[in-house]
């Protein structure tokens, strides 16, 4: 019973392929002599040798030439509802479509302005990293600690955005991204006869969710690529912070943050952002930002939050100072366009 199932399937893909290779050709040949009529003047037979291939039979670069001509054929039979669902049609298959001002004839060209082709909106992902600038105050209770620096290492960000056109000029985009970063600070521990007695370790590493709200202007003078000139705040929601002390008395290994920090910080964003088609209709998209924080990231701390957390932190050799965590942001990713073609009434 199997073997003739088989047997069967393998008989039917027998039949249908040679069927469908033969659609194929019969298509493409009725694409050739469409050419020949168009160039004869039969216009008027275009569309019955055409319209069925377009529903079944041609590749994208087929349909949009048949549909051309399909619509000359309408235009110069005075058909014109006709013209404009044709045209329409192609334009939903291509939407990024030009006519040729030079060569094509004056009733297409008149007709192609009659349609709004511009994308309605933009949509995509982006990420990379992000070189932090802190702003930092720290406070030293262990005598004999010296004042060390920050490493402000490399952090890192991806999430997705959405773009809205606004005008030939302006444009609006709502972002959202996941951010990670992590800073270490070392200092040097001396003893009695100020030589090196070790090192003391601090650091902290941070989780936040992060929403800007940008303005995007558009670099007219910029003609191979879209350059645009982008700026906006960014409103930011801390989701962990997870803190570690080795070096002096007691270790601190991570320990939970998160209610001692500001978790709902803002900042503002400036920057500029190129933007370079590489895949049919899509674009690569680069940009590198200078992100300013408004608030300090250390809130201030109630008289039972101080007793509960501060001796913790004095007897690792630890004190809170103020903190704002600025960077220098780039970001990486791909923009995709969104088109719906409208014909203007």
């Amino acid at each position: 019973m199997r073997l003739i199932k088989i047997i069967l399937f393998l008989s039917s893909l027998g039949i249908l392929v040679p069927s469908y290779a033969s659609a194929q050709t019969s298509c493409v040949q009725n694409l050739r002599e469409a050419r020949n009529f168009y160039d004869a003047g039969k216009l008027n037979e275009l569309p019955k040798l055409l319209l069925k291939c377009i529903d079944n039979g041609f590749t994208k670069e087929e349909k949009v030439e048949a549909l051309r001509l399909v619509t000359l054929s309408y235009l110069f039979d005075e058909e014109e509802e006709k013209a404009e669902a044709s045209y329409l049609r192609l334009l939903k298959i291509e939407p990024e479509y030009q006519v040729n001002l030079e060569s094509d004839p004056t009733e297409l060209i008149i007709l192609s302005e009659r349609y709004d082709t511009k994308p309605k909106f933009f949509f995509g992902i982006k990420g990379g990293p992000a070189y932090n600038i802190l702003e930092i105050s720290p406070n030293i209770p262990y005598n004999n600690l010296q004042r060390g620096s920050y490493d402000p290492p490399i952090g890192l960000s991806g999430g997705i955005f959405f773009q809205y056109p606004i005008n030939e000029k302006f444009s609006a985009n709502i972002e959202s991204y996941f951010n990670f970063r992590n800073t270490v600070l070392e200092r040097e521990i001396q003893n009695a006869e100020g030589n090196s007695a070790g090192l003391q370790i601090t650091s902290e590493t941070q989780r936040w969710i992060e929403v800007p709200l940008l303005l995007n202007y558009k670099i007219p003078m910029v003609k191979s690529f879209l350059l645009e000139a982008t700026g906006g705040p960014s409103f930011h929601y801390l989701i962990s912070s997870s803190f570690g002390a080795t070096g002096v008395n007691d270790e601190i290994n991570n320990k939970d943050m998160l209610n001692y920090r500001n978790q709902l910080n803002f900042s503002a964003l400036l920057g500029l952002r190129g933007n370079f088609k590489i895949i049919g209709r899509n674009f690569l998209t680069v940009e590198a930002l200078y992100q300013y924080k408004f608030l300090e990231e250390n809130r201030a701390l109630t008289a039972e939050e101080r007793l509960e957390l501060i001796p913790d932190l004095i007897q690792a050799g630890y004190a809170e100072g103020k903190l704002k965590g600025h960077a220098l942001i780039l970001r990486i990713g791909f923009r995709f366009p969104r088109f719906n073609p409208e014909l203007i009434k």
